[in-house]
């Protein structure tokens, strides 16, 4: 049995089917386009929105840190001035922070000043003080000898002011003695040499014929140590001498 099919178009009448297509494609793409706006608005929302909680977090840790570190160095300052106390017992600062130290003073007295000490001398010190000074009042007592030209003979002058040296070295008989022999500046050096030698020896000689018991040494400097360089009588007798001299005293 064959039952009739109505239709909604009436017989002999076109349906435009592509343009209900183009429609449907046209609403489409401006979907589409609406679609893909609605989303980058989206993306960026969303990105700005992580860069926020970021930067909110960062902020968040350091403050987080620094009050962590005022906290632990409340808690040092405090130990410290807990321990800093006398015996454990703890001290505490007052409203300027400045409580003054147990045991100290501010104003401490003033102390005198002492005069510094004079430096000690020990005796083997003072000891060879007097004995230096002994010799030297002995040797301004000892007197020169002196000589005629070319001679070594001693003269009733030279005999004399050895006897007076003679009473010096006695009063002093562990000081040792030199003789130096000198001659003036005429006559070869070899030749004055040993002619400074002989007065030198002649003097001691007379010395020991008084009882001198002193140790005696001799020597010759010839015409190597004037005390006069006058090319004169008066200068050259000057320079022909026996000229005692006490140890340590040169």
């Amino acid at each position: 049995m064959v039952r009739a099919v109505s239709y909604p178009y009436p017989m002999g009448a076109r349906l435009d089917v592509t343009s209900g297509f183009g429609k449907i494609s046209a609403d489409g793409q401006e979907e589409n386009v609406r679609m893909r706006s609605l989303t980058g608005q989206t993306r960026y929302v969303m990105v700005a929105a992580m860069f926020v909680l970021v930067g909110v977090l960062a902020l968040g840790g350091c403050a987080k840190k620094n009050v962590m570190s005022s906290t632990e160095g409340a808690g040092k300052t405090q130990a410290g001035t807990t321990e800093g106390g006398p015996s454990g017992s703890g001290g505490s600062l007052g409203e300027s922070g400045s409580a003054p130290l147990q045991g100290f003073s501010k104003s401490p007295p003033e102390e005198a000043v002492k005069p510094p000490t004079p430096p000690m001398v020990a005796k083997a010190d003072q000891g060879e003080i007097a004995a230096r000074q002994a010799r030297e009042a002995a040797q301004r007592r000892l007197t020169d000898i002196y000589f005629a030209y070319d001679k070594w003979a001693l003269s009733s002058e030279g005999m004399k002011n050895l006897a007076q040296s003679a009473e010096v070295l006695k009063q002093n008989p562990a000081a040792k003695i030199l003789i130096e022999g000198h001659c003036d500046e005429r006559g070869s050096r070899e030749y004055n040499m040993v002619l400074g030698e002989k007065r030198a020896q002649e003097a001691r000689r007379y010395l020991e014929s008084l009882g001198v018991k002193n140790p005696v040494t001799v020597t010759s400097y010839g015409k190597e140590r004037p005390v006069c360089t006058e090319p004169e009588e008066s200068c050259y007798w000057k320079n022909r001498r026996a000229h005692l001299v006490l140890e340590g005293e040169r």
